[in-house]
């Protein structure tokens, strides 16, 4: 976050809701805020220990770690996070949210690629009200 706010990075965006889409193309963005759905992802807390099964992959360029788990009173289900192997950089990471109650259910993916962009799909179904699905996809570009 702090690199994407040193840069002034500017984003641009393919917003769908419910079938409706519009493009926002805008900067001067508080990139804490912006990402803070990737923050709240995150699977380091100390409830959490032990929670999640680790399994790793090691491919030609990149090791690959997924962090998985059945508990329901975890939403965070699974993080995949992509390293480059020579640069120890993050290229990329998923993340699959789920929370179900009596009130509502709510999925959510989450991707973030490292100097490209980041893309949000949810659905959202409140009980006896209504059901709402969306997708946000943000590229980087230029100022």
């Amino acid at each position: 976050m702090d690199n994407l706010q040193g840069k002034g990075q500017w984003v641009r965006k393919h917003v769908t809701k419910d079938g409706h889409s519009h493009i926002i193309e805008r900067g001067n963005i508080d990139w804490k805020e912006e990402l803070d759905v990737f923050k709240e992802a995150d699977i380091n807390r100390p409830a959490w220990r032990g929670e999640f099964k680790v399994d790793s992959i090691s491919l030609e360029r990149v090791f690959v770690i997924t962090y998985k788990t059945e508990n329901e009173e975890i939403p965070v289900k699974n993080v995949v996070v992509t390293v480059d192997k020579d640069t120890k950089q993050c290229l990329q990471i998923s993340v699959d949210r789920r929370t179900k109650n009596f009130l509502y259910s709510s999925d959510q993916s989450l991707y973030f690629t490292t100097g490209e962009g980041y893309m949000m799909k949810g659905k959202l179904s409140v009980t006896l009200l209504f059901d709402s699905e969306y997708s946000i996809e943000s590229e980087f570009i230029e100022s």
